[in-house]
Order: C-alpha cells, then sequence, then structure tokens
C-alpha cells in the first residue's frame, strides 16, 4: 500500500512542475510578444525617418 502513496506523491509532484513550468512558459511568451512589438514600433519610427532623408540624384 506504501507504494501507491509513493506514487501518488510522484505524480502530484510531476504534475506541480508541470504547471510551474507552463506558467513560466506563459510568461515568456508574453515576454516575447511585447519584445516584438518595441521592435516593431522602432522598425515604424526608423522607417519614418528614412522616408525624410533627401538624397541626391533622386526625385
Amino acid at each position: 500500500m506504501l507504494w501507491v502513496w509513493i506514487f501518488g506523491g510522484l505524480a502530484v509532484a510531476g504534475l506541480v512542475a508541470l504547471v510551474v513550468y507552463g506558467v513560466g512558459l506563459a510568461h515568456r511568451a508574453a515576454a516575447v510578444r511585447h519584445e516584438v512589438g518595441v521592435a516593431l514600433g522602432r522598425a515604424e519610427e526608423a522607417r519614418a525617418l528614412v522616408e525624410q532623408l533627401k538624397l541626391p540624384g533622386r526625385d
């Protein structure tokens, strides 16, 4: 009967580990989405600055 408690405890510990890993992964994914948004914003700013350039020989 002791082995049932041991395997049950291991199963619960594994489930807790999976939940913790999933929450961490969700936080990392949110951070990546935020950084992509920041990079896209900066790219838009750079595009606007490049449009303002007046290069010789181009009309």
